[in-house]
């Protein structure tokens, strides 16, 4: 597998300067656009074409944490997040109560916007310890810390939705 991070000259690590990301994507797209072959031979605008967009998924992957933290993974040969991976039990738990309670405060829009600010701080903090998972080279652990930051999203979406049609009641109702 062809590591993102060398495609746009990046050093493999979940610990991603952003501005940094974008630098290199803009200089790598720069590189590759296919307006840049107009005129050239069919190959090489073919070429450009595929190289483009290997650029733009590169930087779509690498500024997302989830997707940054997945590569990372596949890079190791591990797959923490295909449809048969095995949840630890501690974070099903934890993700259910926490839906449940995104769940509960659904009516409520200063209960769902704490549950939002609650799951940012959660999502923040397992940043964090992705990033020093990864730093010691601890692949497990980073594997359940990515399945950990899925879930969490999934609860942010949930608490999002919630949100949605409760402006959407109020503006009908």
């Amino acid at each position: 597998m062809q590591s993102l991070f060398e495609i746009l000259g990046l050093p493999a690590t979940f610990a991603m300067d952003l501005p940094a990301l974008e630098k290199a994507y803009f200089a790598a797209q720069r590189a590759t656009h296919p307006d840049r072959f107009i005129g050239k031979p069919e190959a090489e605008r073919v070429e450009a074409v595929r190289r483009s967009t290997l650029v733009n998924d590169a930087y779509e992957t690498l500024k997302n944490p989830l997707t940054r933290a997945e590569h990372l993974l596949e890079l190791q040969g591990m797959a923490p997040l295909a449809d048969d991976t095995k949840v630890p039990p501690t974070i099903l738990m934890e993700m259910m109560e926490l839906r449940e309670r995104v769940m509960d405060a659904g009516a409520d829009g200063a209960a769902l916007a704490a549950m939002v600010s609650e799951i940012k701080a959660l999502a923040a903090a397992n940043e964090k310890a992705l990033a020093e998972a990864f730093s010691v080279g601890d692949f497990a652990r980073a594997s359940s810390e990515t399945i950990r930051l899925q879930y969490l999203g999934k609860a942010m979406e949930e608490a999002h939705m919630l949100i949605y049609r409760l402006k959407a009641a109020h503006a009908h109702g």
